[in-house]
């Protein structure tokens, strides 16, 4: 959690290893994450970007593209809300034989699919990076249900500006200028009242005015 140009995304890159760091290293258990097999450590980390991939591919490729069995590639689907979007072997992309396009909203379920079936064939750690912004709060609270659910047994890392969804989690770290600044639970956050107090405050502020119900933050 924390303000646009905090850090959030840097950080979740590095522990993709998608670049490494200039200065000092990112550990997993006292390891440097450069002293490990690139692509061993990557087949434990399921990621998606709010600038995911789209592949013009058919959907069994987008959501497996190192392959998978169709069962699971279905489960993972299901799992994201995506099950029925196309055959498995419709390409995702007009001008191709019977091809289709997807929604903005539609693509993130499939981008979330991917993740989803990289931990059923034994990824170990989630990264979501903002993975809903196109689905509305209500949205992306019945697909993040879905996604605690798949993922129970798997440590994950969630990035997200929505209190509604942040607030579940076991630990919420508040980054500002790429340092962590404040680090504990949803209620002992806002018990210290500082940064996190503060952001909590103004969006739950702005949700009520959009809301009529006066629905907000769950």
């Amino acid at each position: 959690m924390g303000r646009n140009g905090a850090g959030k995304t840097t950080l979740a890159k590095l522990l993709c290893r998608l670049y490494d760091p200039q200065a000092g290293a990112v550990e997993v258990d006292g390891v440097d994450l450069r002293e490990l097999d690139l692509d061993g450590w990557r087949r434990r980390v399921a990621a998606v970007f709010q600038d995911f991939v789209r592949y013009e591919l058919p959907l069994r490729d987008n959501v497996a593209p190192t392959g998978a069995p169709d069962e699971d590639i279905l489960a993972a689907l299901q799992q994201a809300g995506g099950l029925g979007l196309a055959d498995l072997d419709t390409v995702l992309a007009r001008g191709y034989d019977r091809g289709t396009d997807l929604s903005g909203g539609q693509w993130q379920r499939v981008a979330l699919a991917r993740a989803l079936c990289a931990v059923r064939l034994g990824a170990g750690m989630v990264i979501l990076d903002e993975p809903t912004a196109q689905l509305d709060v209500r949205g992306e609270a019945e697909i993040f249900d879905r996604i605690l659910k798949a993922t129970s047994s798997c440590t994950t890392i969630l990035v997200s500006h929505r209190f509604s969804t942040v607030r579940h989690a076991d630990r919420i770290c508040v980054l500002e200028a790429g340092r962590v600044v404040e680090l504990g639970s949803h209620d002992a956050l806002m018990a210290r009242g500082g940064r996190y107090h503060t952001m909590f405050e103004l969006q739950a502020s702005r949700f009520a005015e959009e809301e009529p119900d006066g629905v907000a933050l769950a």
